[in-house]
């Protein structure tokens, strides 16, 4: 029992220390690639509990030039009271990060990728929206009503 006990309270001590601990492990989180969008100067939340994120890869274009991941999260910010959620297209070029685009918020957009391009469906499924990887990600897309902006 006071073994028990003891490993009880070094594991509250640690949690005290350490602070939140992700849900899974740091090398899955984010299909092991948290790492490298931290060395990348990635801006936004990574989240990597299964039950708020997910981080799918959608396709690579063509030659495997870059690899394109869906990333749709929703977190509580320390000191909040509402939760906050968003979807990102994340771009990366072999295990380097490369930059994103933010999408608007719910409900989210179904993403695909064919040869150099990357699809993104409307909310209401009606449109399509390409994005023309050929000379590198665009600066900008134009995507239901709004200019995104690539960035890191």
């Amino acid at each position: 029992m006071m073994r028990k006990s003891l490993a009880i309270l070094i594991c509250v001590a640690a949690a005290w220390l350490i602070g939140p601990v992700a849900a899974e492990p740091t090398s899955e989180c984010l299909l092991g690639l948290r790492e490298s969008l931290i060395e990348g100067g990635f801006s936004g939340p990574l989240v990597c509990s299964k039950s708020d994120a997910t981080f799918e890869l959608v396709g690579r274009t063509s030659e495997d030039r870059y690899a394109i991941y869906d990333y749709r999260y929703r977190y509580l910010p320390q000191n909040g009271n509402v939760m906050h959620g968003g979807q990102k297209i994340i771009v990366f070029q072999d295990r380097r990060y490369v930059g994103q685009y933010s999408l608007s918020p719910p409900p989210y957009e179904s993403i695909s990728v064919w040869s150099m391009r990357v699809i993104v469906h409307s909310q209401d499924n009606k449109r399509l929206y390409y994005l023309d990887f050929t000379n590198g990600p665009p600066r900008e897309a134009f995507i239901d009503d709004e200019i995104l902006s690539f960035y890191r």
